[in-house]
């Protein structure tokens, strides 16, 4: 079935292989006609991010599996176990992971990767609010004159 996408100026996408900007100073609007992953710039994650976090790291995990679907069943079952991982050292997560864990199971791959997106995106909303806490908590009280 045709995926019709709109990339906005200078935005870029993942398509089936390769990376495509939008050169052009208004919005795009593609058709993809073949069944290749495709992802938005927005769920893109480079491999330098990948080690930030544990977080990222499975996300990181998750994007390949999209991304090179079908080519390899023994790399789905080794990220299944490493999610598995994830979730007894995050157990806040855990809702997460297993919905992660039921989409790969079914190979839906894609519907994965957006519970991880969302997932990421709570953990660095959660390590921006400690990060806020802990310096307002390191902030010098000082004594007010009476």
């Amino acid at each position: 079935m045709p995926l019709k996408i709109r990339v906005k100026p200078e935005g870029k996408i993942f398509a089936g292989g390769a990376v495509l900007k939008n050169v052009g100073t208004r919005p795009a609007d593609l058709l993809v006609l073949s069944d290749s992953p495709v992802l938005r710039e927005g769920y893109m994650m480079n491999m330098d991010r990948r080690d930030e976090s544990d977080v990222t790291n499975v996300y990181f995990l998750l994007q390949v599996i999209y991304l090179f679907k079908g080519k390899d069943q023994p790399m789905d079952n080794l990220v299944i176990e490493t999610v598995k991982s994830f979730a007894k050292l995050y157990p806040d997560y855990q809702a997460q992971v297993t919905e992660i864990i039921g989409l790969l199971e079914t190979k839906e791959s894609f519907k994965a990767l957006k519970v991880a997106h969302n997932m990421l995106e709570k953990y660095e909303k959660d390590t921006q609010e400690a990060a806020i806490a802990a310096s307002v908590a390191a902030e010098p009280v000082t004594a007010s004159a009476s």
